[in-house]
């Protein structure tokens, strides 16, 4: 009986590792032949939950778990302070509104639920970690996505790149987030001999628009203004790309933006009807927190029947076990 016990037991891990090895694998299948790049990210996640399960590292980690709540604690009152300023952020830019508002209530809850856990723990508390939990977990697979996508080999060479637009300082000058696209772009022209377009309207606190800006940054490094298609009247990531691809024609296009934005813009990008080329342009170390912060949560709002789905799922299962 005893030798029948350990070859069970020694199926079962048999078996959780090819589950393992098989999950980490079709990820990546995913991401490289039908470029499911979010998605992958999500298996990933998956896959790494399930091998901390299978080398049980929650409870090889036991003695740490104490400075491991304080590292956690500490991350989770520096999210609640971004998303509080962002937020505050957008709403003197864009005036009262229920999602700003919702944003705030979210940071408020990072940076009380650490201290209320060690006062009153609950269910509902339990069920809240969950919700932390799997709102991490989508993050951690964004950047993942982001990663895959990044590195993701480009076949073709596009014969015209759609390069997206940013903010403008003040004074109508490039952000510096929008100098490091406008700067990539410049290489991509060197190295390809593509034609540009420079896609971005005129924000209500922006003397001229950011194609405009792009524009006249390009030419100053060499790109020729024959080379450059100026796309004016967008105001989000999705009119970047509708205004943009009705100035062109062709089945494959190259598309550039910021490392940390790609994803969303792909995943725009694939509701058109063409083949893409996805470039990435550094960000300043300044900003790329911030930034994948923010865009994280322009995901959300994408895919929000899906997100509130899976969020109820864990909930349910959070309950029942």
């Amino acid at each position: 009986m005893a030798s029948l016990s350990t070859l069970i037991s020694l199926t079962e891990v048999s078996d959780m590792w090819w589950l393992i090895v098989f999950l980490g694998a079709f990820s990546l299948l995913l991401a490289a032949w039908r470029q499911q790049f979010w998605l992958a990210g999500y298996g990933l996640v998956a896959t790494g939950l399930l091998l901390v399960w299978q080398l049980d590292l929650v409870s090889r980690l036991a003695p740490l778990l104490p400075g491991l709540y304080v590292l956690t604690s500490g991350l989770f009152w520096l999210i609640g302070y971004l998303f509080w300023r962002f937020a505050r952020r957008l709403i003197r830019q864009h005036g009262e509104h229920l999602a700003y508002r919702a944003l705030q209530l979210v940071a408020l809850l990072l940076l009380a639920l650490p201290l209320v856990t060690l006062w009153w723990p609950s269910q509902l508390l339990r069920l809240l970690w969950l919700s932390v939990g799997y709102f991490s977990a989508g993050w951690v697979a964004y950047v993942l996505g982001s990663l895959l996508l990044v590195l993701y080999p480009q076949s073709q060479v596009p014969a015209t790149i759609i390069v997206l637009g940013s903010g403008l300082r003040p004074d109508g000058q490039l952000s510096l987030t929008l100098a490091y696209r406008v700067r990539q772009a410049a290489r991509l022209y060197q190295r390809y001999g593509c034609q540009l377009v420079v896609s971005g309207g005129q924000g209500a606190d922006e003397p001229w628009s950011e194609a405009q800006a792009m524009a006249t940054a390009l030419q100053q490094m060499g790109v020729p203004a024959a080379a450059l298609i100026l796309e004016t009247r967008s105001t989000s990531t999705w009119e970047n790309l509708q205004l943009s691809v009705a100035k062109l024609s062709g089945t494959t296009l190259g598309l550039l933006t910021s490392n940390f934005h790609l994803l969303r813009a792909a995943l725009y990008a694939q509701r058109l009807p063409y083949q893409w080329c996805y470039y990435a342009a550094p960000t300043p170390l300044s900003y790329i927190g911030l930034g994948a912060l923010r865009d994280y949560l322009a995901l959300l709002v994408l895919t929000r029947w899906w997100q509130f789905g899976g969020w109820l799922l864990v909930l349910a299962l959070g309950i029942w076990y």
